[in-house]
């Protein structure tokens, strides 16, 4: 499923030209897949409310900025931000 296109991360994260598209689609292509896979089985019709696209931006930003795992000091796997909207949104079963 996509939630976010190449095209709203390059405006979200204010990338110009197109030298980097292929990393941005790489970025791109993750989030999409993060946020889904939380969300459970989703209609093919289903069109994300405006806070997953928001959470899917946030997370593929932050993967763009921080593109090595390794940091001096406390670095999340995600944005906290991201995690709670996308926690909102979970289809959760037991």
């Amino acid at each position: 499923m996509e939630l976010i296109t190449l095209a709203q991360f390059k405006a979200h994260a204010r990338i110009d030209g197109t030298d980097e598209d292929a990393a941005a689609q790489v970025k791109v292509d993750a989030a999409n897949s993060y946020v889904s896979s939380f969300l459970g089985t989703l209609a093919p019709d289903y069109v994300a409310p405006d806070e997953l696209v928001q959470a899917t931006l946030l997370i593929a930003s932050h993967w763009w900025e921080h593109r090595e795992t390794t940091f001096a000091g406390n670095l999340l796997d995600i944005p906290l931000d991201a995690s709670e909207i996308i926690a909102n949104h979970r289809e959760w079963s037991f």
